[in-house]
């Protein structure tokens, strides 16, 4: 029962993508993963990069009923709509007025949103406020105390990033922003569809790393993150937990990442995705490719 409730964590998952209604969200890419004040980090700059849109609230232009799969929007859709998935496609709807799930884009044209079924539910009015987002609704918790897995989600919808006209460096995070430039930072994690995993680690040259049996250990050479902020204090060491770890000697369900420690302790570790991303390219994260969780 620690932690946030269900009911709180998908909340929470819905507010920061913008999935109902909360305001514009932008994505942003990261070289150097910040904290949670949002400072710390390194967010790409220059050289092409902008963070996206993905998340924005638009008026309908007309009523709907359930039998319908076209939504008419009271003018054209934005470039950063139709820019996600396929001409939209992915994207979640949302009634904010009618606090309704109403469906996913198949396509977009024009002023007309054709969804992949049927408006799950009918409008409240002609002018209905509609969420748009990359990102559908939040999956709940499953499993029984104490094992777990939290809420989360992850992009329905694909999102290109800008052309880069010089290397952006190697990303390995992203978050969202409720602002193009500057602005709150509100959620964000490492690149990968990883899981946070709990271990417990010994007093040793390096110290080693276990996990449960059921978990999976990650292969030699892999690169993770180490934190203790859902629980845990990590082993004291003359080195460094921070930033990206290399495993080696992974045998069964044991590990290390490389730390001397003088101390024993625990925390979460997970895997991470680390993209180089040199000049004119244009980045991509596929469905499902951004994800994170609350707990």
């Amino acid at each position: 029962m620690a932690g946030l409730s269900d009911y709180a964590a998908e909340y929470l998952l819905n507010w920061a993508t913008g999935q109902q209604g909360a305001g514009a969200r932008y994505l942003a890419l990261f070289t150097a993963a910040p904290n949670d004040s949002g400072s710390g980090g390194t967010e790409v700059s220059g050289t092409g990069y902008a963070r996206v849109q993905v998340a924005g609230t638009l008026a309908a232009g007309a009523s709907w009923t359930t039998g319908n799969s076209a939504i008419t929007l009271g003018s054209t859709a934005p470039a950063w709509l139709t820019a996600l998935g396929s001409n939209g496609s992915g994207v979640n709807v949302y009634d904010v007025t009618n606090s309704q799930q109403i469906g996913t884009v198949s396509s977009i044209s024009g002023t007309t949103v054709t969804l992949t079924g049927t408006a799950a539910h009918a409008s409240a009015g002609s002018a209905d406020s509609l969420a748009f987002s990359a990102f559908p609704a939040a999956s709940a918790s499953s499993g029984a105390e104490p094992a777990t897995t939290p809420a989360y989600v992850a992009n329905g919808a694909a999102i290109a990033e800008p052309q880069s006209t010089a290397s952006w460096g190697t990303v390995l995070a992203w978050g969202l922003y409720d602002a193009a430039t500057a602005g709150n930072y509100l959620i964000g994690d490492y690149l990968g569809a990883n899981k946070w995993i709990p271990f417990s680690c010994s007093l040793a040259s390096p110290g080693v790393l276990t996990v449960d049996s059921s978990a999976d250990v990650p292969a030699n050479g892999s690169s993770i993150v180490v934190s203790s902020k859902y629980g845990g204090t990590l082993p004291t060491t003359s080195g460094s937990w921070s930033g990206p770890l290399t495993v080696a000697g992974a045998s069964g369900n044991t590990f290390n990442a490389g730390v001397n420690t003088s101390s024993t302790g625990g925390g979460l570790f997970r895997q991470i995705t680390q993209q180089s991303i040199p000049a004119n390219v244009t980045f991509s994260f596929a469905a499902s490719g951004l994800t994170v969780a609350a707990a």
